[in-house]
This record gives C-alpha cells, structure tokens and sequence, in this order.
C-alpha cells in the first residue's frame, strides 16, 4: 500500500491571495471567485497552487491575468504580487487598476453629463450643446 501523494507546495503568490482573502473582513472563496470571474474549483487550485489529475497532484500556477485579477478582487497591490515572485501579473494588476479607475471616472463624468442634460428638461434642447456636455 503507498501512502497519500506528496501535496507542490503553494508558490508566493497563491499564498498571498490566501492571506489577503481569509485576513478581516475575510471573503469565502466562492464569493472571492465570483467577483473574479472564474469557477471556484479554479480559484481552489491557483489559491492552492495545486491541481489534480489521475489522482496526482501537480504544481499549479495561474496565468498572469488570472493571478491579477485574483489579487484585484482581495485587495492586493502590485508591489505584493512583484515580491511574490510574479512581476508579471504586477503588470498586468497595474493595468486592471488604471482601467478600473478609468472606467469609474468615465462612468462618473457620464452620469454627470446625463444629469446636466436632464436639468434641461422640458426647454429645447441644443444638440450642440449636448455634445460640449457629454463630450
């Protein structure tokens, strides 16, 4: 009879998700994947760093864009995920950061625009002007 297979160990970066998302207020992993987008079973092997196939485990590494998007939805910083071991995602993170807080400001600067135009009301409204609002 041979024993249980010897478990990869968790490289960096699948410890530091683990850490960032079981530290206060702690995030279960089923919400944690959720918000990132991915199925639990995947997020259980990245955050694990192990996957399994035939009944053998083996070490188990996320993409970059992945590892980031990971990293995003605990809370982490690019500056963990470099010391980590992974720069790579550390790009890919700083990126997703730009973008999301891009997304909020345009967003943002769209309801504004939207609000300005509504306090138009019933006056006729200037097309023109419209564009200089939204625009």
């Amino acid at each position: 009879m041979t024993g249980a297979p010897e478990l990869p160990e968790p490289p960096d970066e699948a410890k530091l998700i683990r850490r960032l998302r079981e530290a206060p207020p702690a995030m279960s992993g089923h919400e944690a994947s959720r918000r990132a987008g991915i199925s639990e079973a995947r997020w259980r092997q990245i955050e694990g760093g192990v996957r399994w196939f035939r009944g053998v485990p083996y070490a188990e590494s996320g993409p970059k864009k992945t590892v980031a998007r990971m990293v995003w939805v605990v809370g982490g910083t690019p500056g963990q995920l470099a010391e980590a071991g992974r720069p790579d995602a550390a790009g890919e993170l700083e990126a997703l950061l730009r973008d999301d807080l891009t997304g909020r400001r345009v967003l943002r600067q769209a309801e504004d625009a939207e609000r300005r135009l509504d306090e138009l009301g019933g006056k006729e409204r200037d097309t023109e002007q419209d564009e200089r609002l939204i625009g």
